[in-house]
């Protein structure tokens, strides 16, 4: 559910209305981000708010409050001690012991859940002291932004304060729609106020997080707790004593369920006896995520203090490295949205490591977030001590990547199943000196059927229109024109010429007819990947869909939200959707182990794109004792090939089988029908001298 699906009034009030009920609750539910300011704030309204706070955390949402210092003393202790449970494991346990239950947690033993939340991250605090202008007045605001999986956004404005009394007072709420054009500035005004508020950046309100927070500060009120001293407050007492919150002798460590393979304890070895720096070019499917972080674990023991920073190209790639980190007993932050809702917490981290509060930081960040901005400035200080792990390090060759990384970092390490840049070489140069060698290889043949699943492979030849191979026989003259010198280096115009020629390949009209004609028996078809050209992905789409009536979705840059992805894998998972549609978004980092079988429509001819495809389509799976891959091998139409050296476009002819051969003899290589793979193509090949291609 969205936001938009909601039907508020713009106006309630506590007379005519239950504002929990009939506004919190069913907003909480559809949210994944709530910004609130306001002026007081109890635990109390947690436990009437229960169910909203329920969905909302299994959204995976997350909040930040900014509230005045005028608090009970009891919800004072119970924020100090989620604050402090972020870095006490010992703490976290002993809350986590006490949420059997969110729902019946809140209820019962409110402050418990409310410290949970807070180590959790679903609730992160700040109090807010008026100064200069307003000195000796309270923050009294009273306003939020809620905000859903699609960027929808609800902000409301009133005297309702977060209390159980909130709820007793006659009190009044207005309501406004950021997808309704005459609020959307209104909306729009309250998320930028928030924003300068949470960043400390109003002159006359100054914002402390709860680590700042002194006497001085706080206007605590005595009453007395109505339920006995919860359990983790004595365990704090005890173990942390006075004023200390931070807990330093924790040790990340291989989780006691995984079990390193020979060739991950390898590779980490390899990895400490080159310095802690290097490669690990290691076959997609055999675990390089989970090698790295136990070579970070290793070393974080070691040294004792280190900053791990965690950099990829995509933002699903984030979610999935923290998840896994979190596994190994580090506590990441995130940076792949927007900085307001990272930049404050990486900085108190950072302050907290330099202060040796703790011993680690973990960031996991876009290469994006890395290159510029306030990331690089915040990390300046620590580089000596940061250990730069880079996923899919091929990305670093980029001229814009190369500048960020830092040359301070002592130690590093780079992952891909294929690190060398196709049409490259500065770039590919460039990331082996700065990351080191490939100290660590571990190549597709030597885990197909040991660590990947075995596989047949059929490439079928799909002749192009006379029109289609005309463009193709034009972009290639234009491409001779620009080769560069005797070793026929490809220029910059040259590349982007080759992308253009590839994408006529890619985007055969005939590959569509040779689907419409060869998927019959459709009602069978499951656990199924199309990977297809981005001019034909609407036509496939609809003739898979409308014509074949597969359940089908498609997975590309449009479903961007995790929630949304890991929703659509799950229904693939489970054989609800019987396939997908990709162009780009399956290539790297995510993981769909159950797929039987994919169709190859579009190929860029990269090496790197089509060994990970590869990979994808190989990973284990329960009772899945094969895979089997289809190839579509756009070719120039037989009458052009039979012709020869006869033909005028003869070049072109061979330009085209040459660029497609190349992927039909790697796949065909490793596949459980090797001898077989290769008939269709092979006569093709030789008739046109390709073979060596």
């Amino acid at each position: 559910m969205t936001l938009t699906e909601l039907r508020f009034p713009h106006t309630m009030d506590t007379s005519s209305s239950n504002l929990i009920d009939n506004f919190f609750a069913p907003a909480l539910g559809a949210s994944i981000h709530y910004d609130r300011g306001v002026g007081f704030f109890s635990s109390g309204w947690l436990r009437i708010a229960a169910k909203g706070m329920v969905k909302f955390a299994a959204n995976g949402g997350r909040s930040r409050w900014v509230t005045s210092p005028i608090l009970d003393q009891a919800d004072w202790e119970a924020l100090k001690t989620g604050d402090a449970a972020r870095y006490n494991p010992v703490l976290r346990e002993a809350l986590e012991r006490n949420i059997i239950d969110l729902v019946q947690s809140l209820e019962k033993d409110t402050l418990s859940a409310l410290a949970w939340m807070i180590a959790d991250e679903i609730l992160t605090f700040k109090l807010a002291l008026p100064r200069n202008k307003l000195e000796r007045g309270d923050f009294h605001d009273k306003f939020g932004i809620f905000t859903d999986v699609e960027g929808n956004h609800i902000s409301f404005n009133g005297s309702y304060n977060d209390s159980v009394q909130g709820t007793r007072n006659y009190e009044a709420i207005k309501i406004f729609s950021s997808w309704e054009d005459a609020f959307a500035p209104l909306v729009q005004a309250d998320m930028q106020r928030f924003e300068r508020l949470w960043s400390n950046m109003d002159p006359n309100v100054q914002v402390f997080n709860l680590p700042e927070v002194t006497d001085k500060i706080l206007d605590l009120r005595q009453d007395v707790r109505p339920y006995p001293e919860p359990k983790w407050i004595e365990i704090r007492r005890i173990q942390e004593g006075k004023q200390i919150y931070y807990y330093r002798s924790f040790s990340p460590a291989v989780p006691s369920h995984v079990t390193l393979r020979d060739y991950q304890v390898n590779a980490t070895n390899s990895w400490f006896m080159a310095g802690c720096r290097g490669i690990f070019e290691m076959a997609t499917g055999t675990g390089k995520t989970i090698t790295a972080l136990s070579a970070a674990a290793r070393l974080y023991n070691q040294k004792k203090r280190i900053v791990l920073i965690i950099s990829c190209p995509y933002k699903h790639l984030v979610e999935q490295w923290a998840t896994e980190a979190l596994q190994f007993g580090f506590r990441p932050i995130r940076v792949a949205e927007s900085r307001t809702r990272w930049a404050a917490n990486v900085a108190q981290e950072l302050r907290a490591f330099q202060k040796q509060y703790v011993d680690i930081v973990t960031l996991v960040t876009t290469n994006k977030a890395l290159q510029k901005g306030v990331l690089q400035e915040l990390l300046e200080p620590f580089w000596s001590k940061t250990l730069l792990v880079m996923d899919e390090v091929h990305y670093a060759g980029a001229p814009t990547m190369l500048s960020a990384l830092p040359e301070p970092t002592p130690w590093r390490l780079g992952l891909s199943a294929t690190p060398l840049r196709h049409y490259d070489e500065e770039g590919t140069e460039a990331i082996f000196g700065y990351f080191g060698d490939a100290i660590f290889r571990l190549p597709l043949e030597e885990v197909i059927g040991v660590y990947l699943t075995p596989y047949y492979y059929h490439p079928i030849p799909v002749e192009m229109t006379d029109i289609e191979f005309s463009e193709f026989c034009d972009l290639t003259r234009k491409l001779q024109r620009q080769m560069r010198g005797k070793d026929q280096q490809m220029t910059e115009i040259a590349q982007r010429i080759a992308i253009k020629r590839a994408r006529v390949l890619n985007n055969s009209l005939a590959k569509l007819d040779w689907l419409r004609e060869n998927i019959r028996d459709y009602s069978k078809l499951k656990h199924t990947l199309f990977y297809v050209g981005d001019k034909i992905f609407s036509d496939v789409t609809r003739l898979l869909g409308l014509e074949k009536h597969i359940r089908i979705h498609e997975f590309t840059h449009r479903q961007s939200s995790n929630e949304e992805r890991q929703e659509i894998l799950k229904r693939f998972a489970t054989g609800n959707l019987q396939a997908l549609v990709a162009m780009k978004c399956l290539d790297e980092g995510v993981d769909v182990p159950p797929t039987r079988t994919a169709y190859f429509l579009a190929s860029s001819g990269s090496p790197r794109e089509f060994v990970q495809r590869r990979g994808r389509v190989l990973r284990q799976s329960e009772d899945k004792e094969y895979a089997t891959l289809y190839d579509l091998i756009s070719i120039p139409p037989m009458e052009y090939i039979e012709h020869g050296e006869l033909n005028p476009d003869y070049k072109a002819v061979q330009a085209a089988v040459r660029r497609e051969y190349r992927r039909v003899k790697e796949f065909a290589s490793l596949a459980i029908n090797r001898y077989q793979a290769l008939d269709h193509m092979f006569g093709i090949a030789d008739r046109l001298n390709v073979l060596d291609a």
